[in-house]
């Protein structure tokens, strides 16, 4: 009976210390042992709108513990600008994730790896190699995708059809090209291989799986886990054949014409010059072509299909944009140079990135140093979350946020607001996503190509809107829906 009693107060004292918030940490729900607060990221209701809920009881800043980590969860735009941007250095680290560790070996890519020379120069150079790309490749070879959109597209005028597969063609057609410097066909098998990766990707992780979040269960079997890594290993062997042809045609004095071509140039100039301390290998290369094929892919196909959905739900907006279209570029294919005089369809995209935010929770990010956030410690280690969704939807700064109001973005002379706040589609400071410029620049040439060419309606027999969060994931696509294209010309 006392070796009982014995071991029934070490198990207590050990829950206690289990489930302990540090001193100082913002308040929080109470933790399970072990598993702390795992089952919000589980079930069909979203994180990020939990979350937000949880606000009334805890305040905009609140903690809770996922497995063996304690994270705090940010949901208002003042403390996010304090995370994000007065204190960048403090909060620009990522978590441990068995998951993602392995995937990026330790680090050695721009998503996950931590703050160092290394990675600052890899952010460089992938950002250099989008901008490059985007000034002077990307409106040629939309050009040629749109052209591929606009055959299936008369294929399938008049007659219901789901939307997203001639979404994602064309949007992995433009990465694809970006990266590997070929174009595609809508039917290539390469093409069709990599939309399959990214599918059983998505799929089995989620928000994350338990090996994640919990040490001991990366000793368990898991499906999950298994068809990412299994999928992972694919795509990793299509880079590395691209790497392969490159490396077989590059030639160091020769303009870099794709993302590939300009990272062989770099690593052949750290050769020359021996730069040790921030050496691209070729590890580095195909973990940065990887985060750009995967980020690029999957956030502006999200994007796109929340575009069209946002226009069936709403053709009052939709007809404003054909106007606009029609006197400002008339039947010409738009350009990125047409933007800026065309306010109200920017408008109409920038409010699409709100009402669906595609990544509602961003990355999360961790304190790589002992700092506070608003009256809270947060300790080394501990993980950040912005709940963009959150901001997003934010009464204090969004007049009805629940609707679909694209004038929300413009001035009393039609002029686009600049530096609004509570609005963060592609994150901000230090680990602000890297390609935001080519996502800008590839949803504006295809949507207003888009709605330019062909009035989007609902299917026949569908009642209620179309554009509804489909199942939480890191990046939330709408549910799947139909709709009518009619060519306009």
């Amino acid at each position: 009976m006392s070796l009982v009693v014995v071991l029934v107060i070490l198990l207590l004292t050990w829950m206690y210390f289990n489930i302990r918030r540090p001193p100082g940490t913002p308040p929080g729900p109470t933790p399970y042992p072990i598993i702390g607060n795992v089952p919000i990221l589980i079930g069909d209701v979203s994180p990020w709108t939990i979350f937000k809920s949880m606000t009334f009881k805890y305040g905009q800043v609140f903690s809770v513990k996922f497995g063996s980590f304690w994270t705090v969860v940010i949901n208002d735009h003042e403390h996010a600008h304090e995370a994000l941007l007065t204190k960048l250095n403090d909060f620009s680290g990522r978590p441990y994730s068995y998951n993602f560790n392995w995937y990026s070996e330790n680090g050695k890519d721009i998503a996950f790896g931590q703050p160092s020379p290394t990675w600052k120069l890899h952010r460089k150079l992938a950002h250099l190699a989008i901008r490059q790309y985007t000034t002077d490749n990307l409106e040629t070879l939309i050009g040629e995708v749109i052209r591929k959109i606009g055959g299936v597209l008369s294929e399938k005028a008049g007659n219901p059809f789901d939307p997203k597969e001639v979404i994602t063609l064309a949007v992995y057609n433009v990465i694809a090209s970006m990266c590997f410097g070929k174009s595609y066909e809508f039917n290539d098998p390469e093409l069709l291989e990599f939309i399959k990766i990214s599918d059983e990707r998505n799929n089995a992780l989620g928000n994350g799986t338990l090996a994640d979040f919990i040490p001991a269960a990366r000793f368990l079997p898991s499906t999950s886990v298994n068809t990412f890594r299994r999928v992972s290993l694919e795509l990793f062997a299509i880079i590395l054949k691209e790497v392969n042809r490159h490396l077989k045609a590059y030639s160091p004095d020769e303009p870099a014409n794709d993302l590939i071509e300009l990272l062989l140039k770099t690593q052949n100039d750290e050769m020359e010059t021996d730069n040790s301390d921030s050496k691209l290998t070729d590890v580095h290369i195909k973990q940065i072509v990887s985060d750009l094929f995967i980020a690029g892919t999957e956030t502006s196909t999200s994007t796109l299909l929340w575009a069209v959905a946002c226009m069936i739900d709403n053709p009052d907006v939709q007809e404003k944009i054909k106007k606009e279209l029609d006197d400002v570029i008339g039947d010409r294919p738009p350009q990125l140079s047409d933007r800026e005089k065309l306010p109200y369809t920017d408008a109409v995209i920038m409010e699409i990135m709100r009402y669906g935010t595609v990544v509602p929770l961003s990355l999360i990010h961790c304190a790589i140093k002992d700092s506070t956030i608003g009256n809270y410690n947060v300790t080394t280690g501990t993980g950040v979350i912005i709940n963009a969704w959150a901001l997003h939807n934010d009464s204090k700064y969004w007049d009805s946020p629940e609707k679909f109001k694209p004038e929300r973005f413009l001035d009393s002379t039609c002029t686009i607001k600049q530096h609004l706040p509570s609005y963060l589609p592609f994150s901000t400071g230090r680990r602000a996503c890297v390609g935001q410029a080519l996502a800008k620049a590839q949803i504006f040439l295809i949507f207003t190509w888009l709605i330019q060419n062909y009035t989007f309606e609902k299917a026949p027999g569908v009642t209620g809107d179309v554009a509804i969060e489909g199942i939480p994931m890191i990046v939330t696509f709408t549910r799947p829906y139909q709709t009518v294209a009619h060519s306009r010309y």
